[in-house]
């Protein structure tokens, strides 16, 4: 007897917790976001398209806003702390997402400023796992230089969202995870507010010219 209800417990966990990783997977939206993040790509170029490292930073908030359609900057920022995020207060962490966050917008920006609009081009967009989709892109600029950029996205409130970009092979979410793990060897949460702030308004050096081919 008590084998038998045992047994239809068991069951009953077992489908109750298929029914409920079922539903998580259900979450994922069946569309392709390629399209929906070529445009708000699209729409983030033209705004800091041939412009002054000083204009970009004047138009973060407007670039935060459309960047918002298709990135998640909240868990960028999270993934970027990893471990150490629990070493800020609630307080520290919410200033800390959005210094970071203009931080990374304001650097993602500058480096899509060429003076002319480069051609961008999704290569591949494929599902890794059913919580996970990688979306491979070029940027071809003016002078021929082209760069990979792979996108990774994962579902949030009914949208697939960026959570890292990969640059050549090199990630925004691990290049700040190992400034911020040496940074917490020997400086606290409050010197890494200070220094954010600090990047926020010391001045972008322009890139320099590139050659034609």
């Amino acid at each position: 007897m008590h084998h038998g209800v045992r047994c239809i417990r068991w069951l009953t966990t077992a489908l109750a917790a298929f029914a409920f990783c079922t539903s998580l997977r259900a979450q994922a939206p069946a569309e392709d976001p390629a399209p929906a993040l070529l445009k708000t790509i699209d729409s983030v170029v033209d705004m800091v398209v041939g412009q002054s490292p000083e204009t970009i930073t004047s138009r973060v908030d407007q670039i935060r806003a459309k960047m918002d359609e298709s990135f998640a900057t909240e868990a960028i920022v999270h993934r970027a702390f990893g471990a150490n995020w629990s070493k800020l207060s609630p307080a520290q962490q919410k200033e800390v997402i959005d210094l970071l966050g203009r931080v990374i917008i304001r650097t993602y920006a500058t480096q899509m400023s060429e003076a002319q609009k480069p051609v961008i081009k999704v290569v591949s967009s494929k599902l890794i796992t059913p919580e996970r989709r990688e979306i491979a892109t070029t940027a071809t600029t003016a002078a021929g230089k082209t760069v990979n950029i792979v996108y990774r996205l994962f579902p949030q409130n009914g949208k697939w969202m960026v959570y890292d970009v990969l640059a050549e092979n090199v990630s925004v979410v691990g290049n700040y995870r190992q400034q911020f793990d040496a940074h917490f060897q020997k400086k606290n949460a409050d010197d890494l507010i200070k220094m954010l702030r600090e990047k926020l308004t010391a001045p972008i050096p322009p890139a320099p010219p590139e050659k034609a081919k």
